[in-house]
């Protein structure tokens, strides 16, 4: 799931935001470079595929918008995981009152496909879709942080910026998450026994 990284000069940054046509194809590279990955990232927020959905939508307008507002002192991705984190935390906010928790089916098509024997490719799913619901068990401030690492292979400093925190705090969380994880697998074995 990992995406390239967009990089802009200050003078195609310059030449976007002055020019509609180049800015309504720099909005639909920035949705074919990381619309999946910002789903992702908002599904991990908010647990309902609708809501990311209409997230991942409300990102790419405001990126589309405020595009004279990024100051190209970070990457274009920092930039759209960091609105994407505010856009979830903002509608978690509104949403304290009416949370409903439901157990929707899950799309499988960010596994992707594989060249694997049939019954292999069903247990790496069934693999993964247990790895994905214990991550999206834990609390959100150790699920975030696994998320970017782990399945977008963030580094700690770009989670950091994104995030707005201390590089040490990023790496206590990822550790506590980890071993949240561990827990939750093996907690898992000793039931089956």
């Amino acid at each position: 799931m990992a995406v390239m990284t967009i990089e802009l000069t200050d003078s195609e940054l310059k030449e976007i935001c002055k020019n509609e046509t180049r800015r309504e194809l720099f909005l639909e590279q920035l949705i074919n470079e990381y619309s999946q990955s910002v789903l992702w990232l908002a599904y991990t927020y908010v647990k309902d595929v609708q809501l990311a959905e209409e997230i991942m939508q409300d990102v790419f307008m405001t990126c589309y918008r405020k595009i004279e507002l990024f100051r190209n002192d970070s990457s274009i991705k920092t930039w759209i995981y960091r609105v994407t984190v505010n856009k979830c935390k903002d509608q978690l906010r509104k949403k304290t009152i009416k949370r409903f928790l439901s157990k929707e089916e899950k799309t499988e098509d960010y596994y992707g496909s594989s060249k694997e024997h049939p019954e292999q490719e069903i247990l790496s799913k069934i693999e993964d879709q247990k790895l994905a619901d214990k991550v999206m068990a834990l609390p959100t401030k150790f699920k975030e942080v696994i998320f970017m690492h782990y399945f977008e292979e963030m580094k700690v400093k770009e989670m950091s910026e994104i995030l707005k925190m201390n590089e040490n705090t990023i790496k206590t969380r990822l550790n506590r998450g980890r071993s949240l994880l561990k827990e939750m697998y093996e907690k898992e074995g000793l039931d089956e026994d």
